[in-house]
């Protein structure tokens, strides 16, 4: 995804309704974003086992979301997708532009899950000019 404006969504794993909930709104989507040069990314707080199990359970409803394991919640802290006071990972969705700059962020407790925002809002910060 280097060098493409890349939408990454932090979730808690396939034991989060939430989470399930945000990857069935984006996956569908994923097209109309690749067609406005955005690329779409999902990082899970769970073991690589854990993760391809949930894929599993998707079953012929494929995911159209590239998904990573993140056990050790090393981007999740990068990212600050975490609770240091409660020592739990949190709910993340960022857009990072083609140099890896965060354009826009949400980090909370609920997963966010307005895709036509996202999508508009995307376009709109990747138009404007940089420096």
């Amino acid at each position: 995804f280097v060098g493409q404006p890349t939408i990454v969504i932090f979730y808690l794993g396939f034991g989060c309704l939430h989470c399930v909930e945000q990857l069935h709104a984006f996956s569908p989507r994923a097209a109309e974003f690749k067609n406005a040069g955005i690329q779409l990314m999902g990082i899970s707080s769970e073991d690589v086992e854990s993760l391809n199990s949930g894929l599993a359970s998707f079953g012929s409803e494929a995911l159209h979301i590239p998904l990573h394991s993140d056990a050790q919640l090393t981007a999740f802290k990068a990212y600050r997708c975490f609770d240091d006071f409660e020592q739990q990972p949190l709910h993340g969705t960022f857009l990072l532009d083609a140099h890896g700059r965060v354009l826009w962020q949400d980090i909370g407790y609920d997963p966010f899950m307005d895709v036509d925002f996202l999508l508009k809002e995307s376009q709109r910060l990747l138009a404007l000019p940089r420096d």
